[in-house]
């Protein structure tokens, strides 16, 4: 896997990986990941594009002050870095994908900034002006007992967003649940992005060609939550995969990848 690079900013340096050759596809986490959460999905994804993965205001390698901020700030981060890489590359605009929270970023970014984003992939998320405690808001409440009683419930928190299966053979994976890789400034600036207002978006201005993208077996948005962005956004396809659960960019790299890179590179 590359190094990580920085992209310079004003007030954010933010941190990126970049590997493969093609067409730019830029990809953006959730909520309390980082890039890494990529690593796999991009190993595969660069057969075909030249694949950046970045991390946010207090994830990873990202340095910022200490501001508070919100959304707009975080696709405005998304927009900086894309002028940054499209000055090299001879590209006017990108593709995008978004997952989970990221996706939030996503559609900001595609409506504030819509040169810059050629085709967008929106996955595992829900519209920006949603509360996600609206949504689901039985799964909110048991993860957040559980997280009250971690580092002991990691296995239970795991299983919101991994398959069985997968778990079984992949116990490591449960590590990341036992506690944050973010400091206590990190974690409380956070904590005030997801509570912050959203910003009220025109999804009129997001102009890219959309794909809205769901695992069938996501335990906390689902499919039809992700699918009700057709009624906001004009130009939407829909696809479902079977069985995928909430991370599929690390259960099942392979076949999220194939979905982006279908609807990126269309026949």
């Amino acid at each position: 896997m590359s190094a990580i690079r920085f992209a310079p900013g004003e007030t954010v340096r933010t941190a990126y990986r970049q590997i493969g050759s093609g067409p730019l596809l830029l990809l953006i986490h959730g909520a309390e990941a980082d890039h890494t959460m990529f690593l796999d999905s991009m190993a595969v994804l660069a057969a075909d594009f030249s694949v950046v993965a970045y991390d946010q205001r207090d994830s990873g390698a990202t340095e910022n002050s200490g501001e508070p901020y919100g959304l707009e700030s975080l696709a405005d981060d998304a927009a900086v870095l894309i002028e940054f890489l499209l000055q090299s590359s001879g590209e006017s605009s990108l593709h995008v994908y978004g997952t989970s929270f990221g996706g939030q970023i996503a559609q900001v970014l595609a409506a504030r900034h819509p040169r810059l984003v050629n085709r967008l992939v929106l996955g595992s998320t829900w519209a920006v002006g949603r509360q996600l405690g609206d949504i689901n808001p039985a799964a909110l409440e048991r993860l957040a007992s559980l997280r009250v009683q971690l580092p002991e419930s990691a296995a239970q928190i795991a299983a919101f967003f991994f398959s069985e299966a997968f778990l079984e053979t992949h116990p490591e994976t449960v590590e990341m649940f036992r506690g944050s890789q973010r400091t206590s400034d990190q974690a409380r600036l956070r904590a005030l992005l997801m509570q912050s207002a959203p910003p009220a978006l025109n999804f009129s201005d997001i102009t890219a060609p959309t794909l809205l993208l769901a695992g069938s077996a996501d335990r906390l948005i689902p499919a039809t939550e992700t699918f009700a962005l057709a009624r906001c956004i004009a130009d939407t396809r829909q696809q479902e995969l079977a069985g995928l659960p909430r991370v599929g960019a690390i259960e099942d790299p392979k076949r999220l990848a194939e979905a982006i890179r279908t609807f990126l590179l269309p026949a």
